[in-house]
This record gives structure tokens, sequence and C-alpha cells, in this order.
């Protein structure tokens, strides 16, 4: 009897403790920018520079931050945004992609290919000062950091 509940408790404690470990995960890559033209339909000035992009999906976050560590674009947590009429997150990882972006609003959206390294993210600049700057857009290929 003691084995046999051993046994189902051990188990019990596994598959508690799986959903939890699969999901808090944080993907680092650093992105150099395509010598491609962006696609015709985005919009917003290109950002020619190297990035690095933090996806944290245990919190929900994605950061863009440029070579010098500073915030280009950043997807705010729920906590920061619910407030917000018709507020709905989407950040969705895949085996084959991660993509994020705010439902029925616009700030911070993108997609990786976890496999080519293929990066295309558009934001808001707030330090816009044309219709071209207004907005940014990053197309580029990108490669895991490891720390």
């Amino acid at each position: 009897m003691k084995k046999s509940f051993a046994a189902v408790a051990a188990i019990a404690l596994i598959v508690m403790g799986l959903p939890a470990l699969a999901s808090a995960e944080t993907f680092t890559y650093v992105c150099e920018p395509s010598t491609d033209p962006a696609p015709p339909d985005w919009f917003g000035g290109p950002y020619t520079g190297q990035v690095r992009i933090i996806i944290d999906t245990l919190a929900k976050s994605v950061e863009l931050r440029d070579k010098d560590n500073r915030m280009l674009g950043d997807f705010e947590p729920p906590a920061r945004l619910s407030a917000l009429n018709n507020y709905k997150l989407d950040l969705t990882v895949t085996e084959s992609t991660i993509s994020w972006g705010v439902i029925e609003m616009w700030g911070f959206s993108g997609y990786i290919d976890r496999k080519s390294g293929r990066l295309d993210a558009i934001w808001i600049n707030p330090r816009g000062y044309s219709p071209n700057t207004l907005s940014r857009q990053f197309h580029g290929t990108c490669k895991t950091r490891d720390y």
C-alpha cells in the first residue's frame, strides 16, 4: 500500500510540474538586418542596425533592443495594459515560429522563424518625427544568444 501511494504521489508531482516547466522559457536572439527589401505591404521606416530580441513566455513579454541596449519596442505584460478596451495579448510559440502582437490594437508585433532565424517586426517609434519614422520595421536574420 505504501509503495503504490508513493508511486501515485510521485507521478502526480511530475504531471503537475510539466506545464510550468514547458512554459517557463526565455528566448534571446541577436539579429542582423536583411539586405533584401521589406515586403511591399509593410509600412514605416526601416531600422538597419543590429537588434536583440528577448521573448519571455512566462511573463508574456517581448522586448526589442538596439546594440546599446536601448529599448526600441516592447510588448507590455497584461497587467500594464489590462485597462484598455478589448485588450487581448497574443504570444504564440510553436516548434517553427514565435509570433506576438496585440489583437484589436497595434503597437509592437512580429514573428521569428525558429528554423531559419528570419525576424520581421514592426513597432511605433516614440521618437518619430515624420510619417516614415513614426513607425519602424525590422527584417533580418537572427542567431540564438546563450547567456
